[in-house]
């Protein structure tokens, strides 16, 4: 499967389901779920992992002014799975956008 956009990746499945490790994550870093699902709903995919059936999400969060990094997977032909989520530290992204 070809994964060029968000829309394209939700069109192809019925169900989007939230890990342990992904809502662990995520309270980590103050988030809620719903935190993950805007991000997911409003966001691009930064990065495709073919190999694996993953995307790399960036998207804006419901209540912060904050972008965000969802890890999805879409191994599954009718879910969509969120693996884990963060907030990209400078360290290793130079922005929300690009790696260091």
């Amino acid at each position: 499967m070809v994964v060029n956009d968000v829309d394209g990746l939700l069109a192809r499945h019925d169900t989007m389901r939230l890990t342990e490790h992904a809502l662990y994550e995520a309270y980590k870093e103050s988030l809620r779920a719903r935190d993950i699902f805007y991000a997911i709903f409003n966001g691009k995919i930064l990065e495709h992992y073919p190999n694996r059936r993953r995307v790399l999400i960036v998207g804006p969060t419901a209540h912060f002014d904050l972008q965000i990094h969802v890890v999805c997977e879409y191994r599954d032909p009718e879910e969509i799975l969120a693996i884990t989520v963060y907030i990209p530290d400078r360290p290793r992204w130079a922005s929300d956008w690009d790696r260091a």
